[in-house]
C-alpha cells in the first residue's frame, strides 16, 4: 500500500531522478526496505527541508515514526500527508489500518522472545480461574510497551464472560530506566515506550478496560484495597529487594483463590548454589555457575524466601492463594492461547515446546 501511495504522491520528484530530493528519497526508501527506521527518519528530515509539502515524504516519515514508537509525531505527519495529497483516501485507509492494530516493532517489545511459551502459560492462568465473579481484576507490575498486556487482554476476551479490569503499574520514564538494557532505556526516557503502551491499551476490546498508573510499585501498591485483585503479575524491577517488596504487597492485595505470578524465574533456589545467589542478589541478569545459563538471582531469591518452591512453567512462576496460605497450581487441564501478534518464528518454537510438554491441557 505504501508503494502504491508513493507512486501517486511523489509530484515533487524530478523526471530523471537526479535531483537532491530524488536521491534523498531513494536513500530513505533503501533504509525503509531494511526496516532501518532511524535511517528513514534521517533522510526524510532532509527531504522535507527540500520539499515541505511532499505527501510521500510525510507518509513514509509517519510510518517510520510509528515503527519507532513515536506515536504523536507519526500522527502529525500522517495529517500533513493527508493535507498535501489531492486524493488522500488511500493514506487515510493506511492510517486507520495501522492505528487499529497492535504495535510490536518497538525495540525491546518482545523482551520475552527467548521464552515465548511463557505467554501461553500466562493465558492459561486466566483460564484456570475464569469462574471468578465479574469484574475480573488483574494487576500488572511492570508493563513496558504492552506485550504482556496484549496477552492478558487476549485471554480475557477469550475466557471471561464478564468485564476484565487491568491495572498496569510502571514508571514509564527515567525512574528505574537504568535497570534495563540500552534499547529499553532509550525508549523509556524518550517516552516512546509509554506512547506504544497507550496505543496498545487503547485498541477496542469488548470486555477489557485498561488503567495505566505511572509510578513505582513502592508508591502505588499501598494505595490499593486489600483482597481486591483476582490475578497479580510481577515483572517490574528484578532486583531482590524490589521483587520481595512487590510479592509482599501483592499478597495482601490478592483475593482468596486468586493467582500471584511473575516472570523470569529461570532457576529456583534449590536448583542453584544458595551462597552464589545471595552474594549476587542485587545483580539483574547473570550466568548461573553450574549450568552456565543466564538467570535473575534477585527473582530466584525473593520468590524462594517468600514461598519456598513454587509452580514454575519455563520461567513463568505462579501460586494460588488459599485459606492456608499459598499453594502450587497445575495447568494440565487449562487452555493456553497462542499470542496472535507474535511473529511466525516464535510460533514454531511454541509448537516445538508443547509437543514435548505435558504442562498444559490444550493449546489453541
Amino acid at each position: 500500500m505504501l508503494d502504491q501511495i508513493s507512486e501517486t504522491t511523489s509530484s515533487d520528484l524530478s523526471a530523471d531522478g537526479s535531483s537532491e530530493l530524488d536521491i534523498t528519497f531513494a536513500l530513505a526508501q533503501a533504509c525503509f526496505s531494511k526496516n532501518d527506521w532511524e535511517g528513514v527518519c534521517h533522510h526524510l528530515k532532509r527531504a522535507l527541508e527540500l520539499a515541505p509539502e511532499n505527501p510521500s515524504s510525510h507518509l513514509f516519515f509517519a510510518y517510520a515514526l510509528f515503527s519507532l514508537g513515536d506515536i504523536s509525531k507519526s500522527i502529525r505527519h500522517f495529517e500533513l500527508a493527508i493535507l498535501h495529497e489531492k486524493n488522500p483516501q488511500s493514506i487515510e485507509d493506511l492510517k486507520l489500518q495501522l492505528f487499529s492494530t497492535p504495535h510490536i516493532t518497538l525495540k525491546g517489545f518482545f523482551q520475552g522472545a527467548h521464552a515465548p511459551e511463557r505467554q501461553i502459560f500466562m493465558s492459561a492462568a486466566v483460564d484456570l480461574i475464569k469462574s471468578h465473579p465479574a469484574p475480573f481484576r488483574l494487576l500488572e507490575i511492570g508493563s513496558y510497551a504492552g506485550s504482556s498486556l496484549l496477552t492478558w487482554a487476549n485471554a480475557a476476551e477469550n475466557f471471561l464472560d464478564g468485564e476484565c479490569h487491568i491495572t498496569c503499574v510502571d514508571p514509564w520514564g527515567e525512574s528505574g530506566a537504568d535497570l534495563y538494557n540500552s534499547n529499553m532505556t532509550k525508549t523509556l526516557i524518550s517516552e516512546r515506550a509509554y506512547q506504544v503502551f497507550c496505543h496498545n491499551a487503547s485498541l477496542n476490546r469488548e470486555n477489557v478496560r485498561v488503567t495505566p498508573m505511572r509510578g513505582t510499585s513502592s508508591d502505588i501498591l499501598p494505595t490499593f484495597e486489600p483482597n481486591s485483585f483476582n490475578l497479580i503479575y510481577i515483572d517490574g524491577s528484578h532486583h531482590y529487594a524490589d521483587v520481595l517488596h512487590d510479592i509482599v504487597e501483592s499478597a495482601k492485595l490478592l483475593k482468596s483463590g486468586g493467582i500471584i505470578c511473575g516472570d523470569d524465574l529461570e532457576f529456583q533456589l534449590f536448583q542453584c548454589e544458595q551462597e552464589f545467589v545471595e552474594n549476587n542478589k542485587t545483580a539483574d541478569f547473570i550466568k548461573e555457575p553450574k549450568s552456565g545459563e543466564l538467570f535473575h538471582p534477585g527473582v530466584t531469591l525473593a520468590v524462594a524466601e517468600y514461598f519456598g518452591e513454587v509452580s514454575n512453567f519455563a520461567g513463568f512462576w505462579a501460586m494460588q492463594k488459599s485459606s492456608n496460605g499459598f499453594e502450587k497450581i497445575s495447568l494440565n487441564e487449562a487452555t493456553g492461547l497462542r499470542p496472535p501478534i507474535w511473529p511466525r518464528e516464535f510460533h514454531k518454537r511454541i509448537t516445538a515446546y508443547f509437543e514435548d510438554s505435558d504442562e498444559l491441557g490444550r493449546l489453541i
